[in-house]
């Protein structure tokens, strides 16, 4: 049974959400670099931090024996590219001023998620949910009109996590060894593409001591809040961790206001229905959980 402890998993998993909410800001920070040179980057060093934290918590042969599985291997791989793709868009979005696009992506994240979890796993739908995935549909088609086209960074991102947790869903894998795992099978491509394709200007050779402080930052901040995110889930119901994980894209609209985007009216419109949709979703799993209670909790009034 798992063990509730809200202080640490509240403290794990808002530092957590914290960290990833600001994110934009520290690659903001970073500078204007090449998207895929940074990419390449945040891979190598988040590899290193992983093997380090594996190394601290002795799970190191957990890691070696995910790549002696062919079976776990056939789902990490895919899990591995989807994960590359998130990362390669969201690097690229933050970049070209398109934080809040993000935060809608994020938004709707676990929503997408569900769809998947219908579809893949044969979940069961019910009227509400359709209710739900409506009022979203409407959100992002208003936002044609906001972003001044179609979201396709918020559709990517969704998209990507949502096919990427659907992998991860049928893994039985520690979650920071099974992350590990698929940073380092993206190691080996993103070493070539350094050394073949960015020992310039655009790459190695514009790296100042500064710089590789921050690159070597990238890997702790990409490394960090998934041993905090273990830790949160471990010690706090699924339903609870579920809810805070909406810290994140609500940051991330301060992070693109603190970087010049806005959120006008347009946006907004498209805003208030993503919202409406997560409340609604949220509001239908704090119902669907207390449904799921009420016979356990018939059956112990009946034993009593």
């Amino acid at each position: 049974m798992q063990e509730i402890n809200y202080k640490k998993g509240l403290s794990a998993l808002l530092l957590c959400f914290l960290i990833w909410g600001f994110q934009p800001l520290y690659w903001y920070i970073c500078g204007e670099w090449d998207t895929f040179f940074m990419l390449a980057c945040r891979i190598v060093w988040a590899a290193i931090c992983c093997l380090c934290i594996l190394w601290a918590q002795g799970k190191l042969p957990q890691l070696w024996a995910v790549f002696r599985d062919r079976r776990a291997l056939k789902r990490e791989i895919p899990a591995s590219l989807f994960l590359l793709a998130d990362w390669g868009v969201y690097l690229w979005a933050v970049q070209n001023g398109r934080v809040l696009e993000c935060s809608l992506g994020y938004y709707i994240q676990p929503i997408v998620v569900f769809i998947f979890g219908a579809v893949i796993f044969r979940e069961k739908v019910s009227w509400r949910h359709l209710v739900i995935l409506a009022v979203v549909v409407v959100g992002i088609v208003l936002s044609t009109g906001g972003f001044g086209g179609v979201p396709y960074v918020t559709i990517a991102l969704a998209v990507c996590f949502a096919i990427y947790a659907a992998i991860k869903k049928s893994l039985s894998i520690d979650s920071v060894v099974s992350t590990t795992a698929e940073i380092l099978i993206m190691v080996p491509a993103a070493l070539l593409f350094i050394l073949f394709f960015r020992m310039g200007d655009t790459g190695l050779a514009s790296i100042t001591p500064l710089r590789q402080l921050m690159l070597l930052g990238a890997g702790v901040v990409t490394a960090m809040p998934m041993v905090l995110y273990s830790v949160g889930v471990k010690y706090l119901p699924l339903m609870t961790a579920g809810f805070c994980q909406y810290l994140s894209p609500t940051l991330a609209i301060v992070c693109g206001m603190v970087m010049g985007e806005f959120l006008t009216a347009e946006k907004l419109k498209s805003f208030y229905f993503i919202w409406a949709g997560v409340i609604l979703y949220c509001l239908n799993t704090l119902y669907e959980e207390r449904k799921k209670r009420q016979p356990t909790a018939q059956k112990d009034k009946e034993n009593a």
